[in-house]
C-alpha cells in the first residue's frame, strides 16, 4: 500500500497527511487544534484531510450490524432518486417480514416527525402494523389524517381511520378521520359527499400534509382492494389486462408509472397521485412477495420519497428495473424535485 501511495505522493506529503490523519481520526483532535499545532489554516487542514481519504492514506471501514443492508439501500436511492431507503433483512415468513418492515418504518417516523407535522395515512396491512411499534420517547404534537375513505370489508387494523387513531395514541397526537367510504355508488354521490364540509376539510387537510404514510397495493386476486370489497376479481383482472401493476391510495399505474384508470376511479374518495407529489415526504411501507412489479410502477410514478421494504422485494425491484427499462416519454418519467426531509 505504501509503495502505491508513494507513486502519487511525495514523501513529505505522505508524512504530513499521515500525521494530520493520526491527530484527527485516532487522537480525536479538532481541526482547529490541528491547525494551531501545524501552523495551518483550518480550511487547509480540512482540504488535507479530504486528500488523505482520496489518496488512500485514510481508509474508513464501517462495521455495520449484520441485519443492515446498506448497499441495497444505496442502490435503491440511486436508482429511483429516493431521499432514503430502508431495507429489512429476509424474515422467516411473510408475517415476520411485515412486522420487521413496520417496525423500521415506526423507527423512521420517530426520528423524523416533529411538533406541528401533519401526516396523511393510507390503508394497508403493512401500514396497519406500524402503530404497534410507534412509540416516540416523548409526546409529539402531530396530526394524523386519513388520506382515503374506508370500507366495511377492511379489518380495523388496516383501515386508515383506525391507523390514524392508533398512531395518534402512540405519541399523544391528534387523529382526523374521513367518515366516508373509499368508493361510492356513483359520481353524483361522490360529489355530494365532497360538498359536505367535514369530508371536504378532512381531505383538504390530508392534501396539505407534510408527510404521507402509504402502502403499495398489488393487482393479484388477493390484494387489499379485492379483499375489502372495493373491487371484484373480474375488475382487478380487467386492470391487469390494461397493464396495471399496483396502486397507491386506489390510484393504479402500469410498470412505467403511467396512470391506469380503475373501474371506480371517478367514484374514489382519496388523495390523487398529483396530491402525493405535492407532499413533502411520502413514506411507502411495503412487504409481501407478490409486490415487486407494483413497487416498481409506483416508484417510477415519482411519488415516493422514502421506501421501507423487505430484502426480497428490494432485490427483485432492482432486478426488474435493470431488465425492464422505463419507456421514454412515460407519464411518470420526467424527473421530479427530490422529496425533502421531514
Amino acid at each position: 500500500m505504501r509503495d502505491e501511495l508513494r507513486e502519487e505522493l511525495r514523501e513529505d506529503e505522505y508524512e504530513l497527511l499521515a500525521r494530520l490523519a493520526q491527530r484527527y481520526y485516532v487522537d480525536e483532535r479538532t481541526q482547529e487544534e490541528i491547525a494551531r499545532e501545524f501552523a495551518l489554516s483550518r480550511p487547509k487542514v480540512q482540504r488535507l484531510l479530504d486528500r488523505a481519504r482520496r489518496s488512500g492514506v485514510v481508509a474508513i471501514h464501517i462495521q455495520a450490524p449484520p441485519w443492515l443492508r446498506l448497499e441495497l439501500e444505496s442502490q435503491l436511492r440511486e436508482t429511483f432518486g429516493l431521499s432514503d431507503a430502508i431495507v429489512c433483512s429476509a424474515g422467516s415468513d411473510p408475517l415476520a417480514e411485515r412486522e420487521a418492515v413496520a417496525q423500521r418504518a415506526a423507527r423512521y417516523l420517530e426520528r423524523r416527525l416533529h411538533d406541528g407535522c401533519v401526516v396523511a395515512v393510507s390503508h394497508g396491512r403493512a401500514v396497519g402494523e406500524v402503530p404497534r411499534f410507534f412509540r416516540p420517547g416523548s409526546r409529539l404534537d402531530v396530526t394524523f389524517v386519513s388520506a382515503m375513505g374506508g370500507s366495511p370489508g377492511v379489518a380495523a387494523p388496516t383501515n386508515p381511520n383506525e391507523i390514524c387513531r392508533a398512531l395518534a395514541a402512540g405519541c399523544g397526537g391528534q387523529a382526523v378521520s374521513l367518515y366516508a367510504p373509499a368508493y361510492v355508488e356513483s359520481v353524483e354521490i361522490r360529489d355530494q359527499l365532497l360538498a359536505q364540509e367535514a369530508i371536504a376539510q378532512s381531505l383538504d387537510r390530508a392534501a396539505q400534509a407534510s408527510v404521507a404514510l402509504v402502502g403499495i397495493g398489488g393487482t393479484d386476486d388477493g390484494c387489499t382492494m379485492v379483499r375489502s370489497g372495493c373491487l371484484t376479481t373480474d375488475e382487478i383482472a380487467r386492470l391487469r389486462s390494461q397493464g396495471a401493476v399496483g396502486d397507491v391510495l386506489g390510484n393504479y399505474v402500469d410498470i412505467d408509472g403511467r396512470p391506469v384508470a380503475s373501474p371506480h376511479q371517478d367514484r374514489l374518495l382519496a388523495l390523487t397521485v398529483e396530491h402525493l407529489r405535492r407532499v413533502g415526504t411520502v413514506v411507502a411501507v411495503v412487504s409481501e412477495p407478490e409486490k415487486p412489479r407494483a413497487i416498481l410502477g409506483i416508484l417510477r410514478a415519482g411519488v415516493i420519497g422514502v421506501l421501507v421494504v423487505d430484502e426480497g422485494n428490494a432485490r427483485a425491484v432492482l432486478d426488474l428495473a435493470a431488465h425492464e427499462p422505463a419507456m421514454a416519454g412515460r407519464a411518470g418519467g420526467d424527473p421530479l424535485p427530490s422529496q425533502g426531509e421531514v
